[in-house]
């Protein structure tokens, strides 16, 4: 049973990163830049759904694998991406337009804490 639920949550995770990407098109990047505000998809619900996919896909095989060096990987990579995107928010609330999607979609990664 917790297979088949770690199974899902990687799924899931991967869908979403998949979403988020189709969505973004040719704005996706590496560097933090301003490439148009997109609010389509699952920008419709947090601000960084590709994020959201991977804590998604790592928390499934955190749970599906546990073990310390498991936990340590998955908290860097969270931490970092966390940092990641707030980096992104500076530079990109800026934009009227990117500060209007701020206002009205509340979540950065998870709905209703972050």
């Amino acid at each position: 049973m917790i297979a088949a639920v770690c199974f899902l949550a990687m799924l899931l995770g991967f869908l979403l990163q998949i979403s988020a990407k189709l969505v973004l098109r040719r704005s996706f990047g590496l560097v933090a830049a301003s490439r148009g505000v997109k609010i389509g998809g699952p920008y419709r619900l947090i601000r960084h759904p590709m994020y959201a996919g991977y804590l998604l896909t790592h928390v499934g095989f955190f749970l599906a694998h546990p073990s310390s060096w498991n936990f340590a990987v998955n908290s860097t990579a969270l931490a970092a991406q966390c940092l990641l995107l707030l980096a992104e928010e500076r530079l990109l609330r800026e934009d009227p337009v990117y500060a209007a999607f701020m206002a009205k979609t509340r979540y950065r990664l998870v709905p209703l804490v972050f």
